[in-house]
């Protein structure tokens, strides 16, 4: 048979062990919770530190399309002052017509 003061010390340590469990039981809850918050951070961070490199990008990228642009353009003149010049040149020259 077991006796009172057994039953009253293992009634007392029954509350601590069960509370114990808990923290054992919680314990990888928390470890997952601080390792997503550390992540959503971190993601965070460095998210915001991207848009600033971005911003500097598309100021690069416009300056290179602006670029291609006026070559474009500068292009396009030269090509239409040589037909014109092309086109002045048959003007003045005879025209020949003939059929066999």
């Amino acid at each position: 048979m077991v006796q009172p003061m057994d039953i009253a010390d293992t009634l007392s340590k029954t509350e601590l062990a069960s509370k114990l469990n808990q923290i054992k039981k919680a314990s990888p809850e928390m470890e997952q919770r601080h390792f997503a918050q550390t992540l959503k951070e971190k993601t965070s961070a460095e998210a915001s530190r991207t848009q600033e490199s971005m911003k500097s990008d598309m100021l690069i990228i416009s300056k290179d399309k602006q670029e291609s642009e006026n070559k474009k353009r500068d292009k396009q003149k030269k090509d239409d002052s040589g037909n014109q010049d092309d086109a002045n040149n048959q003007s003045d020259s005879k025209h020949l017509d003939l059929k066999a």
